[in-house]
């Protein structure tokens, strides 16, 4: 038997440690739910997580630096709006990942083919430039 201890799990059953720019993401989300610009206490709030407050405040100077989101003064602090729409920073998102690989034909058929019928419609749709979308 190991004499380690096991690794950390989160309420939600999840490992403690998320995936490289999840918490972004988290972040990115909350801003865009609210739909107004947010101190770093409100975002923490709303993660709903045991985040420590200076994780969301090094997040949030992270993804300023990143361009992701802008900030304004007010008080002491700042408030955070995000710099990009959520489909916009999806869309970039897939195209950093699609850029990374050799077989880009490969990983879009097989991202195709992992599509509800409906989305691969919607899909081809687009493709079409079909003017009722």
């Amino acid at each position: 038997m190991s004499d380690e201890p096991p690794a950390k799990q989160r309420p939600d059953g999840g490992s403690a440690r998320r995936q490289p720019g999840m918490l972004e993401d988290e972040v990115l989300a909350v801003l865009w739910t609210n739909g107004r610009p947010m101190t770093p206490a409100q975002v923490q709030l709303e993660l709903g997580d045991r985040l420590a407050y200076t994780t969301v405040m090094s997040t949030l100077t992270r993804m300023h630096r990143k361009g992701l989101v802008s900030r304004e003064p007010v008080g002491k602090g700042y408030v955070y709006t995000p710099t990009v729409d959520e489909a916009s920073h999806t869309a970039q998102a897939m195209t950093d990942l699609l850029s990374r690989r050799r077989d880009r034909a490969g990983v879009l058929a097989r991202f195709v083919s992992s599509l509800r019928p409906e989305d691969e419609e919607l899909l081809q749709r687009l493709l079409r430039g079909d003017p009722g979308i």
